[in-house]
């Protein structure tokens, strides 16, 4: 992984992508609140808590969290 920055603008993080802690492609940020991340992979959607996140390095988002984890995490349709 490359130099990873602390997040201060959440808002760069749309349309970027994520991946889990090991290094799962776990697809792209579409929106956020105050305490989510909503994450789109194919037609999935997932709600990561924001306490998730390891950090960014410009073009991805780490998560602290393995993917099987993050499928824990899928919005039930």
């Amino acid at each position: 992984m490359n130099m990873v920055e602390v997040i201060l603008n959440w808002d760069r993080l749309i349309h970027k992508g994520v991946r889990s802690s090991d290094y799962e492609d776990i697809g792209n940020v579409i929106g956020m609140d105050t305490e989510y991340l909503t994450l789109m992979m194919g037609r999935h959607e997932f709600r990561i808590p924001k306490t998730a996140v390891q950090g960014f390095n410009g073009s991805e988002v780490f998560l602290k969290i393995p993917a099987l984890e993050v499928y824990k995490h899928q919005v039930k349709t």
